[in-house]
């Protein structure tokens, strides 16, 4: 699509400045004035022959794009088979070259070959728009598909990402329940170790008021004896 916008481009070009150097010494106004009004009747004529040789085709927003390539090729192409000449044989006649009698028929000349020229475009123009209207439609087709794989791709990636987020939070959460379960451990833990010295301390305790009671009721009873032999 690009190559044929820029031989468009060129076609143009070339037409435009052909026509402006058979023009020769004339004014830069004049020539301006030709150029613009030889374009205008160009495209103006090629786009009845394209819309009398097209009119049963439906008409979509693809045969429309079709339509503006082809009018802009043949508008430039038609020009440079025909204004070169018209223009060349106009500026004799400027310049006292040529007389209206010539330049009339000159210009009947290259009417009647414009009119052969478009006759024989009118027979092409339907199977260039189908084949336009193709080119055009597979190309849509391959940017459809274009933008189809990178909307999978995105959709892949966002998937992979979903799924990352998951087994990150997953390992998260698995993580956060481990450290309670070891809190849990270490609570029980310190608590079982408390409790298993406070029985202990009284244990001892106990232990030791028994061993005090013990001593006190020997040393009781020994102290009886004592009186009892003194006595």
């Amino acid at each position: 699509m690009l190559v044929i916008l820029l031989f468009i481009i060129i076609l143009n070009i070339v037409s435009i400045v052909l026509m402006y150097y058979c023009l020769g010494e004339l004014g830069k106004k004049e020539k301006i004035i030709f150029i613009a009004a030889g374009t205008a009747i160009m495209y103006m004529l090629t786009s009845f022959v394209y819309w009398l040789s097209t009119k049963d085709i439906e008409i979509t927003s693809v045969s429309e794009r079709g339509k503006d390539l082809i009018t802009f090729l043949f508008v430039p192409i038609n020009g440079l088979i025909t204004l070169p000449l018209l223009a060349k044989s106009y500026f004799k006649y400027k310049i006292g070259g040529i007389d209206m009698p010539i330049l009339r028929n000159r210009a009947i000349v290259i009417l009647i070959l414009l009119v052969i020229i478009l006759v024989i475009e009118c027979t092409y123009f339907k199977n260039i728009q189908q084949q336009v209207v193709d080119l055009l439609i597979e190309q849509q087709s391959t940017q459809e598909t274009t933008d189809a794989m990178e909307t999978a791709g995105n959709v892949v990636g966002n998937s992979l990402g979903d799924i990352e987020t998951v087994n990150q939070t997953t390992n998260e959460a698995a993580q956060n329940s481990i450290e309670v379960q070891k809190n849990e451990v270490l609570q029980g833990n310190q608590i079982t170790e408390v409790v298993v010295n406070d029985t202990v301390n009284e244990s001892l305790i106990r232990n030791n008021i028994i061993s005090n009671e013990n001593i006190m009721e020997n040393n009781s009873v020994s102290n009886e004896n004592v009186v009892e032999i003194n006595e």
